[in-house]
């Protein structure tokens, strides 16, 4: 009877663990990770908690890279061509120049923002013992028309304390990074507003195709997912890594600044929300051969997939793989209000885009 049971126990006991296996496995929707990333802090030069995140989600299995600037890769398959995917985790925002005799912070920014856009606004403050909040000050009554002007060094942060004593006992120093107070807004439940969907989304887009590529069914072609550091002040890591991958074909995935908004000139960069994934064709970094486009759009119709094609400014991180003899392909959603902390996706987009990867993956 004993033999029995046990027998009993350890049939059971097999049939579930796949099933709590299942359950541990943070193989979500590109969606879901594009909410948990961008409330992560990562402004340019300190990315070691979104490269974390990242990297902990990741498949088992993967032969994962890491660099002492927090650029993050994995490699898969063999041959050529050499493709590489990049994503960047970086984002817009402040790091702590100067700790006042009065106690509040003055800063410096890291990316390209207005910085009035912040003015009165509420911030977290990531020091070494954690996080605290704090509030721009905004400028005194009757100067704060649009023709005033507004610097980085008229930015300064209130702590509710009194003193540069107080300051430093919060945990406060020189160096910490500063971003927008966060918060997720759902116009409707597909349409998303928040800070950092720059390039937040392109990260969740990577990390949800790797759980969904066939990885050993890549043949004949090598396969590079990457996911690097400090785009917005010059594209620093993907530099960094063009020389090392030496990739053939070379495909950022970054925002389509789109005009879809109401007081934007349509007769350029209009590509509306909601009607699918893009290749950016041209932008201010870069000028993508026609058959290379062809051809993307060629295997997105092979997996009815939805795609735009169009003209943007602003640069991309494939665009420093193209020295190093790479053709630069940039995919993107279309996003409205860039660098702003409302940043504009829809999830019909971002959906559409992970499936152009893992039809790239496979087709190409």
């Amino acid at each position: 009877m004993i033999k029995t049971k046990m027998v009993i126990f350890w049939v059971v006991a097999l049939l579930l663990i796949p099933g709590i296996q299942a359950q541990n496995i943070p193989n979500k929707s590109p969606w879901d990770w594009l909410q948990e990333l961008v409330l992560i802090p990562g402004v340019s030069g300190k990315e070691g908690k979104v490269a974390d995140t990242i990297q902990k989600a990741l498949p088992p299995g993967f032969e994962v890279k890491r660099d002492d600037s927090h650029n993050l890769w994995f490699t898969k398959g063999a041959g050529k061509p050499h493709i590489v995917f990049v994503a960047h985790t970086d984002e817009i925002g402040f790091l702590v120049d100067k700790i006042t005799p009065s106690g509040r912070l003055t800063v410096k920014g890291r990316g390209g923002f207005f910085p009035k856009m912040y003015e009165g606004h509420a911030v977290h403050i990531y020091t070494s013992r954690g996080r605290i909040e704090g509030v721009v000050v905004p400028r005194p009554k009757g100067k704060e028309d649009n023709i005033s002007p507004y610097q980085m060094s008229d930015v300064e942060i209130y702590l509710g304390v009194s003193s540069g004593e107080e300051a430093l006992e919060l945990g406060v120093a020189e160096g910490d990074s500063v971003t927008i107070k966060k918060k997720l807004i759902f116009l409707r439940p597909d349409l998303l507003c928040t800070r950092a969907v720059d390039d937040r989304a392109g990260c969740a887009v990577l990390l949800a195709a790797a759980w969904r590529i066939e990885w050993d069914k890549v043949e004949g072609k090598t396969v590079s997912f990457v996911w690097d550091v400090q785009e917005e002040i010059g594209l620093i890591g993907a530099s960094r890594m063009a020389p090392h991958l030496q990739g053939d074909i070379v495909f950022p995935v970054d925002t389509f600044v789109s005009s879809d908004s109401p007081l934007d000139d349509k007769r350029f960069a209009y590509l509306p929300l909601g009607a699918g994934a893009v290749i950016r064709a041209i932008d201010s970094s870069n000028i993508t051969p026609y058959p290379f486009i062809h051809r993307v759009r060629l295997i997105a119709e092979k997996s009815a997939i939805p795609v735009q094609l169009g003209n943007t400014r602003g640069g991309n991180d494939g665009s420093v793989f193209v020295p190093e003899g790479a053709v630069d392909i940039p995919l993107s959603w279309p996003g409205t209000y860039s660098h702003s902390f409302i940043e504009k996706i829809h999830k019909q987009d971002l959906e559409a885009l992970t499936d152009l990867v893992i039809a790239l993956v496979r087709d190409w």
